[in-house]
């Protein structure tokens, strides 16, 4: 099962905190697989690889809280993860990722990369309409819509939606159609400031398959 951990860090100590989430490798059966930095009410963002939820809680309080920087923690599991037909596209899945057959040094400075998590909430009865149209979004040359999953009636949302944007207005757009989905009821949407793998591309694929 994957998982997304929202961790906020204590004032002063912003860049302790993502160092100590960066530095995470596997341990017990948990798997970091990419880490971010979120413009939001959380500072970090970490998601996380494991068949039970007893190992993740234990991997946290071991390695995440157990820092003095670690100030609050939210885990959030997605049920039905998918990896979204465009991820093939990619490449890499870090900061300097580039589509496919092209290099970072084909954009300008106006079009780096930005991940944006969407978090998308559903009416009643809509629920397997709306997950089933997120999970067939087509992107564009500006839009790289990687992957979603259902969060089981998370508090916040229902729907998790991860895509790449070269830039806010092209995100914007694409927010805009996923909002106008049938069922959607409203959607909140995070800028990773900065995010990178924490395990290579393959086994990335690989993880999120068994999930």
């Amino acid at each position: 099962m994957i998982f997304i951990s929202l961790i906020d860090t204590k004032t002063g100590l912003d860049e302790e905190g993502y160092k100590n989430v960066e530095s995470l490798v596997p341990d017990k059966g948990v798997t970091p697989l990419l880490t971010g930095r979120v413009f939001e009410e959380s500072d970090v963002l970490l998601l996380l690889h494991s068949d039970n939820m007893a190992d993740v809680d234990d991997y946290l309080i071991q390695h995440v809280r157990k820092s003095e920087a670690a100030q609050e923690l939210t885990l959030i599991p997605i049920y039905e993860f998918r990896l979204l037909p465009s991820f093939d596209s990619v490449s890499e899945l870090d900061q300097e990722m580039a589509p496919v057959g092209e290099s970072t040094e084909d954009y300008g400075p106006g079009d780096e990369l930005l991940m944006m998590m969407l978090n998308i909430d559903v009416a009643p009865t809509m629920d397997i309409p709306v997950q089933g149209e997120v999970f067939e979004v087509q992107g564009n040359e500006r839009i790289i819509p990687l992957m979603a999953g259902h969060t089981f009636h998370s508090k916040e949302f229902d729907v998790v939606l991860f895509f790449l944007a070269y830039s806010l207005e092209a995100a914007w757009d694409f927010v805009k159609h996923i909002r106008s989905i049938e069922g959607v009821w409203d959607t909140k949407l995070g800028i990773l400031a900065h995010f990178e793998a924490m395990v290579p591309l393959e086994e990335f694929r690989e993880y999120a398959a068994t999930n």
